[in-house]
């Protein structure tokens, strides 16, 4: 079973990725992008609200050419979240878009009600069981079901994905969000006894 809602949040997902030959130059480039983005952001974000989910350094080898010990760049890759009102959403996504080397890699759509939202998804299941459970007892002739055994699960809205970096001149206000929508499953073993028919 599954329920809807306007959504009243998005959450964009963005990653830098910096490479040079030096590691610090490359993570010079990671933060002078992170400041730019950072920048873009004024007057709409705090940021503050600009979060950091991880950030690696990795050198990279030539692989074909073992003899070769020292890596041909190193790479800054820094993956971040940040979590808008709806309202907001195609202004940030213009502001983070006119930034070079940021991407972002997918937007998630989600009420403040998320957690109300995926109970009443499990609360609607459970009474669709409940219901399906009742119809297949009474076409066998039997009464008094009982649940034995009870598992729920939920499927969060799914992340719009986005792949690349979009040139600003290509998105304008071109995003409405639409619903959210949360799916629950129910598996509910029941024993019932047989009808009795005292007549």
């Amino acid at each position: 079973s599954s329920v809807s809602a306007k959504p009243d949040i998005a959450k964009f997902r963005i990653s830098i990725i910096a490479r040079d030959q030096q590691a610090t130059a490359a993570f010079k480039t990671y933060l002078r992008t992170y400041d730019e983005l950072q920048t873009s952001l004024k007057g709409i974000v705090d940021s503050t609200k600009l979060m950091t989910d991880n950030l690696l350094v990795t050198p990279f080898y030539n692989y074909k050419e073992p003899a070769h010990i020292t890596p041909e760049y190193y790479q800054v890759r820094t993956s971040m979240s940040l979590t808008v009102p709806i309202p907001d959403l195609n202004r940030v996504l213009g502001r983070i878009t006119s930034v070079g080397g940021v991407t972002i890699d997918g937007i998630e759509f989600r009420t403040k009600e998320q957690q109300k939202l995926e109970i009443d998804a499990i609360v609607l299941a459970a009474k669709e069981a409940r219901e399906k459970a009742e119809a297949l007892a009474k076409t066998e002739g039997m009464t008094d079901l009982k649940v034995k055994t009870l598992n729920t699960s939920t499927t969060p809205p799914p992340i719009m994905p986005m792949y690349r970096a979009m040139s600003v001149e290509s998105v304008g206000p071109s995003i409405n969000a639409s619903s959210v929508s949360v799916s629950a499953t129910v598996n509910v073993t029941y024993t019932s006894e047989p009808k009795c028919d005292w007549s």
